[in-house]
């Protein structure tokens, strides 16, 4: 499976949020969008690229990136027929993924039983040493984090 570097960036303040920059085997970088730091504890990227990771699902957005798709929303990357071409073949297995994700993130963060919560903890505690303005680095699909 390909993989990536993607690197958090922890925004503070009033509505903390944050974003992520993905670099593709290909030296390829793609940016994501700005997403709210909720009740979820750790940004709903990271919660699905955990899941995603924890439960060896391929066709899931991250996945799908690794092998060059592009999307129309949550990045900001100008789509491709090649990219929009893996992201329609795979329309089905990605809406899966993102309903399993959505699943086992809500289901940890109200302290439900769920097989990712020990995935989920270590990258929480990561996103929780993070100091505002500061970054942490991950490797999809390992979710080892650089040094």
């Amino acid at each position: 499976m390909p993989r990536l570097t993607v690197t958090f960036h922890k925004v503070g303040g009033r509505t903390p949020h944050a974003w992520w920059e993905a670099v593709r085997p290909t030296r390829g970088r793609v940016t994501g969008g700005y997403m709210p730091i909720g009740r979820g504890r750790i940004p709903h990227d990271l919660a699905h690229m955990a899941a995603e990771a924890h439960l060896g699902i391929e066709h899931g957005f991250w996945g799908l990136l690794a092998r060059g798709a592009t999307y129309d929303h949550g990045t900001r990357q100008r789509p491709t027929k090649p990219g929009r071409r893996i992201v329609r073949e795979n329309r089905a297995a990605l809406g899966a993924a993102e309903a399993t994700g959505n699943h086992h993130h809500f289901s940890w963060a109200k302290g439900e039983p769920t097989p990712v919560a020990p995935t989920f903890d270590r990258l929480a505690r990561l996103w929780d040493a993070t100091p505002d303005g500061e970054t942490f680095t991950i490797e999809w699909p390992s979710l080892e984090v650089a040094a």
